[in-house]
C-alpha cells in the first residue's frame, strides 16, 4: 500500500505549471531576420528620398525667392535683385553654392536686403550653379529682367546637382521678360534639354 501512496503523490519537479509567458528563442530569432531584411530594403530608399527632398526644397526656395524678388519690384516700382552669396556680397563676385539675398535698391538711400538664403557647406547639400555665369538678377519696375553681369543669349539655367549626377539635377530658367520655370523632370531642364553636372 506504501508503494500506491508514493506513486499518488505529487512530484514537486512535475507540479502543473500556469501558462508560460515571453517568445522563445526561436521567435526572436524570426522577428530578428524579418526586420533586417525590412530594414534592407528600406534603408537605400530613404536615402533617395532624403536626397530629393533636399534637392526639391533648394529649387523651391529659389523659385520663391525669384517670385518674392520680381512682385517686390513690380509693386513698389524700384528695382529689386536676387544676388548670389551671402550677405555683403552686394552682387559682385558672390557664389550661388553659398546661397542668396533679395536686395531692394532705394532711390535716395542705401540698399535694403529683404530676405536671405544661405546654402550650408557640407556634403549633402546639393550644388547650386549658373551655367551662363551670372552672379545676380535685377527686376526692374515693370517685372523685366537684368542679368548682372550682362549676358547675350537672355536666359539664365541655374542647376542643382547633388552627389547622384546630372540624371537626379534639377534646373531653374529665367529668361529677361521674368519668367521663372523650374524643371519638372530630374535630368532635364525646362525645356526638355538634359543637364550636365559638374
Amino acid at each position: 500500500m506504501n508503494e500506491i501512496r508514493a506513486r499518488d503523490r505529487v512530484n514537486p519537479l512535475r507540479a502543473q505549471r500556469g501558462p508560460t509567458t515571453g517568445f522563445t528563442l526561436i521567435e526572436l530569432m524570426v522577428t530578428l531576420a524579418v526586420a533586417g531584411v525590412l530594414a534592407a530594403i528600406a534603408i537605400p530608399s530613404y536615402r533617395t528620398f532624403m536626397l530629393n527632398v533636399r534637392r526639391d526644397s533648394v529649387v523651391d526656395a529659389l523659385v520663391a525667392s525669384l517670385h518674392y524678388a520680381r512682385n517686390q519690384a513690380l509693386n513698389l516700382d524700384q528695382n529689386t535683385t536676387l544676388c548670389a552669396g551671402t550677405p555683403g556680397i552686394s552682387c559682385t563676385g558672390g557664389s550661388w553654392a553659398t546661397g542668396w539675398e533679395v536686395v531692394q535698391a532705394q532711390p535716395s538711400a542705401a540698399s535694403v536686403v529683404l530676405t536671405t538664403h544661405v546654402l550650408q557647406a557640407t556634403s549633402s547639400v546639393p550644388a547650386l550653379t549658373a551655367v551662363n555665369g551670372s552672379s545676380g538678377l535685377q527686376f526692374t519696375g515693370n517685372g523685366l529682367v537684368t542679368f548682372v553681369p550682362a549676358l547675350a543669349g537672355g536666359i539664365e539655367l541655374l542647376k542643382v546637382c547633388d552627389s547622384r549626377g546630372a540624371a537626379s539635377a534639377r534646373a531653374v530658367e529665367i529668361n529677361r521678360a521674368g519668367y521663372v520655370q523650374s524643371s519638372a523632370k530630374p535630368g532635364k531642364a525646362p525645356d526638355g534639354s538634359a543637364l550636365v553636372c559638374p
